[in-house]
């Protein structure tokens, strides 16, 4: 659809199209998929002459690509640096803010070691098995989800192919499968080969194998061109505004995007309160980023969210939130057990008119509380979720008796 409308459109009205987009998707990742799906998609005269309001952005992306190359560099090139040069290349990683702290250290880890790695290979720029279609790559060889059924896959997914990882050139049949070997993680989206598992041919990436004995064999029923992603077995829809693939039938079927949040979220969750990009953190209890996380993931009261497997764990202990202390719930029974408690309780006679200074997690308000070792209620609210901000005692007046 783009093509056709950007072909019927002049160059101003493209560029006030893409401007207002760009506005209205700020907070998304709608312009990094738009840049890739461009790039992606066939070219043609009329996109290659009509389409100048999206070029600056690849051009830009292209010079990131470019300078990312330095922390890849050939073994060659490798072999060729001096100490110095291999000690600038390590601090420019070191102070690379944009890299993880588990690839930060691979690609350390490699540079250090690399006159030795690059001592050991025979044929520094040769893939092994480049040309005899896959022997010899790592990985090469068939995986099963049932080795029963022989349905190929792995405990993740069930595809008939294998990706050859771009960062370390090894087969995996996911990325999860990648990470859980490797110190690193996997970019799926550079991935560009992948192996089909019942020719073993290592081959462009795509929808089917291109072998003719597979005679066009499906990948997977569910495939996606941007996020290098297979799947047979599940809904998946690819949400332009996350850039990521997502379960579910999708957007405005089962799920629609919060451009405030930047997140897919149930049609349930229609009315909720917003926090600008609040799923790109990590989650407070396994502290595994939320954004690109494939478990479920549920939105607390306050806004913020976390793993539901993690929020039943934590739930079993605790009734706040970890991140503001707000209550994650409906407390009016328990906040009632506690006055039938405090009610039932007698302090000694020291204690009984003497008052604390309190302040409400859940209104945020200050006030004043009697006195109690464990429990403070607050008297705007009638939540116990405070916490005393002056140890010193007072005695109470006649309101707070």
């Amino acid at each position: 659809m783009l093509p056709w409308v950007t072909s019927a459109l002049t160059q101003e009205e493209q560029n006030k199209m893409i401007d207002t987009w760009r506005q209205a998707t700020k907070n998304t990742m709608f312009n990094e998929w738009l840049n890739e799906w461009w790039s992606g998609s066939p070219k043609s005269p009329q996109s290659t002459t009509k389409s100048p309001a999206f070029s600056k952005e690849p051009e830009y992306r292209e010079s990131l690509d470019q300078s990312d190359q330095m922390f890849k560099p050939g073994w060659k090139d490798i072999f060729r640096m001096n100490q110095n040069e291999l000690e600038s290349e390590i601090r420019k990683v070191s102070r690379d803010p944009t890299l993880d702290p588990r690839r930060k250290a691979y690609l350390i880890q490699n540079l250090m070691t690399s006159r030795w790695i690059a001592a050991q290979q025979k044929l520094p720029h040769t893939r092994t098995g480049e040309s005899n279609g896959g022997e010899g790559i790592p990985g090469c060889s068939p995986s099963f989800r049932d080795p029963e059924k022989q349905i190929f896959g792995c405990d993740h997914y069930k595809r008939n192919c294998k990706l050859l990882a771009a960062c370390c050139s090894k087969l995996f049949t996911c990325r999860f499968c990648h990470d859980k070997v490797s110190d690193h993680a996997m970019d799926r989206k550079a991935t560009a080969e992948m192996m089909c598992m019942r020719c073993l041919k290592v081959q462009p990436v795509g929808p089917t194998c291109q072998t003719p004995s597979c005679d066009g064999l499906s990948m997977a029923k569910y495939y996606c061109s941007i996020c290098k992603f297979f799947d047979d077995e599940r809904s998946v829809y690819h949400c332009p505004s996350c850039n990521l693939c997502r379960l579910g039938k999708g957007l405005g079927i089962d799920f629609f995007h919060c451009m405030t949040c930047n997140c897919c979220l149930g049609m349930k969750l229609v009315e909720h309160k917003c926090r600008e990009k609040s799923l790109e953190t990590n989650c407070p209890i396994c502290c595994d980023f939320l954004f690109t996380s494939s478990a479920a993931v549920r939105a607390l009261p306050c806004g913020h969210f976390m793993h539901s497997a993690c929020f039943q764990a934590y739930t079993c202990s605790h009734y706040t939130c970890p991140i503001c202390s707000k209550s994650l719930g409906d407390m009016a029974v328990y906040f009632g057990m506690l006055d039938a408690l405090l009610a039932a309780e007698e302090l000694p006679e020291e204690y009984r008119d003497r008052c604390q200074d309190i302040l409400c997690n859940d209104c945020n308000k200050m006030g004043v509380s009697r006195f109690h070792w464990l429990y403070h209620k607050c008297s705007f609210c009638g939540s116990y979720n405070t916490r005393v901000i002056k140890t010193d005692t007072t005695i109470c007046s006649t309101s707070n008796r």
